[in-house]
Parts: structure tokens; sequence; C-alpha cells
């Protein structure tokens, strides 16, 4: 959860996209400007160190973005660099993002499995998803090998773990529970 600055930056950006109805865009942009950042994890350094001067800073900006993304989220990103809150940019697109999700009625659900699953699978479990939360699902996929089988589900807070691994190990605290 983003901290108190974090959403408040989120929560203005988001009042400035809805003006415009732009909230879609404004979200897409900022995914790939995190993007951007968590790739070059030197130039977000860059935007964060006191000894260069902003100045430098806002041109680097602009010679990487202007053009590319909307000239409000450019000036979004001079305003935070010369605040000091750069280093703040994830968390206010994780606090736009969920703004933007509740506002539209969507939930993100993160199904770990040990193998990818089908296309045809996927859309069983966005369907399955969307019926039991009442919402539209925006479906995160990922693989960790260790769960054997079975998919884990979590939505928000909550978690459902049938997964062959944990239903092993509840299976083996029983057993030595038994034992001893």
């Amino acid at each position: 959860m983003a901290d108190i600055v974090s959403e408040r930056y989120a929560l203005s950006l988001y009042e400035i996209a809805a003006e415009g109805r732009q909230e879609k865009a404004y979200l897409d942009e900022l995914a790939a400007i995190c993007d951007v950042f968590g790739q070059q994890p030197d130039f977000l350094k860059l935007l964060q160190t006191p000894s260069i001067a902003l100045e430098d800073k806002q041109n680097t900006l602009r010679a990487v973005f202007e053009g590319r993304i909307e000239p409000f989220l450019l000036n979004f990103l001079m305003l935070i660099t010369e605040k000091g809150r750069a280093g703040l940019l994830h968390d206010m697109y994780q606090a736009y993002k969920e703004h933007y999700y509740f506002e539209n009625g969507i939930v993100e659900v993160r199904a770990v499995t040990a193998k990818p699953m089908s296309d045809a699978l996927l859309q069983k479990l966005k369907t399955k998803m969307s019926a039991v939360t009442g919402k539209q699902v925006v479906l995160v996929p990922s693989v960790d090998e260790s769960l054997i089988g079975g998919i884990v589900v979590k939505i928000d807070n909550e978690q459902f773990d049938t997964s062959l691994r944990t239903r092993i190990s509840e299976l083996a605290a029983r057993l030595t529970n038994t034992i001893a």
C-alpha cells in the first residue's frame, strides 16, 4: 500500500486525468514510465541525486519523454523530481491504479500455478472470478514450479490456496501431530 504522500499525488493526478476523461491513458502511460525506470534504475537514481542540478534532471526528462507521453505527465514527472519525490513514482502508480480500479469496478486477480495455463483455462478462470467478485477482472498469471500442482489465487488481501505443496504440508503437519 502506498503511503499518504504517494496517495495524495496519485489522487491529484487522477482528478486531472478525470477532468479530461483520460484516466486509462494516464494509467497506461504511468505503467510505461515505471517500466522505463524499472529497466533503467540508474535513471531514477539520477533524478534523486541531490548533487545534480534540477535543470539537468528536467532536461533529461524532456529528452527521454517529451513527445512520447502526455505533456501533463511530463510536467508531473518534473514536479515530483523538483519536490524530491521521484523515488515514490512506483507507489504513486500503484495508488493511481488502485483508485482507477475502484472507480471502474475492476479487481486484479493473481493466479499462480506450477505450469503456465492455457488461454482457454485463463479465460475460464477470468470468467469465474468475474462471477465471484461481481467485477471486471484483470488476471495476472504467474508460474511457481514449487507448487507442484493446483493453483493459488490472490484477490486483494485474500488468498485461496489449493496447491499440492500446501496440501502436502498440511498432511505432513497432521501426521506429525498424530505421531507426537
